[in-house]
């Protein structure tokens, strides 16, 4: 939400019919969504997108223009697309009840500077596609297609999400309309998107391609479409033929579907129905059935979840903190970082804790391990002794999706969750020391002087401020130059057990730096990280 406004200062959350809200699980410029369970009927969970008209007036976002966005939603059914199920206001607030995206955000579960496999690539490519194309057959361009609106459902399949941008640009009789208003994210539009008028459907393919060079790679391909990037200048100047990192890690056959793609004639920018005629996308459906759905959710589980690796290696916990970058794949020792945190250095750490809790037979730590190995996030920490050994991943994964199987389908609302948390058995100031130290080490915060160290520092010595959360502000310039906005929240796993959970909640921002920053910063706190052992 705005800096200016806090929920405490808003109007009450409207009361809505057959529907009890719960947890709030995405954010937005002037929106928030909620968990929300109906009172009968079917679904049993919905999403509830709220929409505070106070502050979306701020912004130029008008009560007509959210019913828009609602009546085009509604209008576009189909298996890839989050339905639209009703839309109601009040003088406050404006909500429209969707379609659960069980499994969240699909960026949250990619690895930065990674991607995923090219069978997962593909999946999920196809996927995207096949929705954007039944939309622009509906006449409906989405005009924001960007990790954030891609979300999944319980069996893993892509939902495009978030119309709030979206136009109507044909009716069934008359000719296309073409648009004026430039929008959309800088690194995913594309580059007519600032000229006078352009076709919205031909700029979702551009920005659809770069999602798929996200999913193979991990980066973004440009921060914008403009001459004036060095990155986008090099792609132009080379035609396409672009032979440097991470371009050259690209499967051939993804690689020339690319280059047709991102293309910025757009007389020569390939069509919908030639992308799906592509050899790329015709190759063997591997994860698809033949409608175009997930064929095994847990083997495309297991695929994605073995790539989210946290390596707490020395080597990895030594590495200079200059950039929020983390390489989990480089085990290379070589010239170690040894200005490390004095904290650090304490004799205590969290895994002499560990060991010492496996040897307890207090019931009440084996009930706080029972819950945080359940939790989904704590798979992203299971390692061997070697270290990162993809295979062995693979069946612990395996293993451990199938073990959930139940838990999956009682509680749908864990696992729309992010991954970016951890737990912790260590003492509240010790976590803070640490988070303190990390996110000044990071240039995040500025110095040891910065005026909320020394708040959450007073409200710790007096212990009475504090109501068993804490709470960092983050606000910052990601090396991308995009601004990355959230909370760090500390609160308690249970009330009335010692463990505690420390939540990376991201309100704005592009969802790969945000797991970037939430690796740096869990990897430098790895003395009071908590993680199981093999």
């Amino acid at each position: 939400m705005s800096q200016s406004y806090h929920l405490s200062q808003m109007a009450p959350l409207p009361l809505i019919k057959r529907v009890t809200l719960g947890k709030t699980i995405g954010h937005g410029g002037f929106a928030m969504v909620k968990c929300a369970e109906t009172q009968r009927g079917s679904p049993k969970y919905v999403a509830i997108k709220l929409v505070y008209l106070p502050l979306a007036a701020e912004k130029g976002v008008s009560p007509e223009d959210i019913a828009r966005e609602a009546y085009i939603q509604k209008h576009v059914p189909h298996q890839n697309i989050i339905t639209m199920f009703d839309f109601g206001y009040n003088k406050d607030w404006a909500w429209i009840a969707l379609e659960l995206a069980e499994n969240g955000e699909l960026f949250d579960k990619i690895e930065p500077d990674l991607g995923v496999d090219q069978d997962v690539a593909h999946f999920y490519f196809t996927q995207l596609i096949n929705a954007v194309g039944f939309m622009h057959s509906q006449g409906v361009a989405h005009r924001d297609i960007k990790p954030e609106n891609l979300v999944l459902d319980s069996a893993g399949n892509l939902k495009l999400t978030d119309f709030g941008l979206a136009c109507v640009f044909k009716k069934k009789t008359g000719p296309k309309k073409k648009c004026t208003k430039s929008c959309g994210s800088p690194p995913y539009a594309a580059p007519e998107i600032v000229s006078e008028s352009y076709d919205p459907s031909i700029c979702d393919i551009w920005s659809a391609g770069v999602v798929l060079f996200v999913l193979l790679t991990g980066k973004i391909a440009w921060e914008m479409p403009v001459m004036e990037d060095k990155d986008f200048a090099y792609y132009i100047r080379n035609k396409g033929e672009v032979l440097i990192s991470p371009w050259n890690k690209i499967d051939l056959g993804a690689l020339s579907l690319l280059r047709k793609i991102l293309v910025v004639d757009v007389d020569e920018r390939i069509t919908i129905e030639k992308i799906q005629q592509h050899q790329w996308m015709t190759r063997e459906r591997g994860l698809l059935t033949e409608r175009g759905m997930c064929k095994d959710p847990y083997k495309l589980s297991a695929r994605l979840l073995v790539n989210l690796y946290i390596n707490m290696s020395d080597g990895e916990f030594q590495k200079p903190t200059d950039k929020h970058i983390v390489d989990d794949l480089d085990t290379n020792d070589n010239n170690l970082y040894s200005d490390v945190y004095s904290v650090s250095q304490q004799p205590y750490t969290e895994r002499t804790k560990r060991l010492k809790i496996r040897s307890s037979r207090d019931f009440k730590h084996q009930r706080e391990l029972e819950l945080i190995s359940m939790d989904p996030a704590s798979l992203q920490f299971y390692r061997t002794e070697d270290g990162i050994n993809v295979e062995t991943r693979k069946k612990l994964i395996d293993q451990e999706i199938t073990r959930r199987t139940e838990q999956i389908r009682k509680h749908p609302e864990l696992y729309a969750d992010s991954f970016t948390r951890f737990f912790s058995f260590a003492s509240l100031d010790s976590i803070v020391s640490l988070l303190t130290e990390a996110l000044i080490q990071l240039n995040i915060l500025e110095s040891d002087n910065d005026i909320e160290c020394q708040q959450i520092t007073q409200q710790l010595k007096e212990n009475s401020v504090y109501r068993g959360v804490i709470r960092f502000r983050i606000d910052f310039i990601d090396d991308y130059n995009g601004r990355l906005s959230g909370e760090i929240v500390l609160s308690k796993v249970a009330d009335n057990l010692e463990a505690r959970k420390i939540d990376f909640i991201r309100k704005a921002g592009d969802p790969l730096e945000w797991r970037r920053l939430f690796k740096r910063v869990t990897i430098l706190c790895r003395d009071v990280v908590y993680y199981p052992e093999n």
